[in-house]
């Protein structure tokens, strides 16, 4: 498969996480958990699928690199993040993902290791 389409999976599956997750943090209804842990679940699935298809046809498989574990630590993290909406604070949500998807576009762009 073309390397954009993954590229594209990636990207907009993480544009779509990252937005959900803001908006679980902002109002977590109870009554909506169910539906939005199986959206952002599969979000997260996508982000993956397109990450390491990018990795695969990019990098020869090369996931041994720094940059690379950072950045799959970051993006379990903020599939995490939704879960713990219902259950930690706010501000510890939205920090948190600031924080995790900042640090993940730095390593994409950076690759400081």
């Amino acid at each position: 498969m073309d390397p954009k389409i993954y590229y594209f999976l990636h990207v907009f599956s993480i544009m779509l996480l990252t937005g959900f997750t803001f908006a679980i943090a902002a109002n977590p209804q109870k009554h909506k958990k169910k539906m939005m842990a199986i959206i952002t679940g599969v979000l997260a699935l996508v982000a993956f699928v397109g990450g390491f298809g990018l990795m695969a046809k990019l990098h020869n498989n090369n996931f041994g690199q720094v940059w690379v574990i950072v950045k799959i630590i970051c993006w379990l993290f903020v599939s995490g993040l939704g879960g713990m909406a219902y259950k930690k604070s706010k501000s510890f949500v939205q920090a948190g993902l600031i924080l995790a998807v900042g640090i993940a576009v730095f390593m994409v762009y950076f690759r400081p290791f």
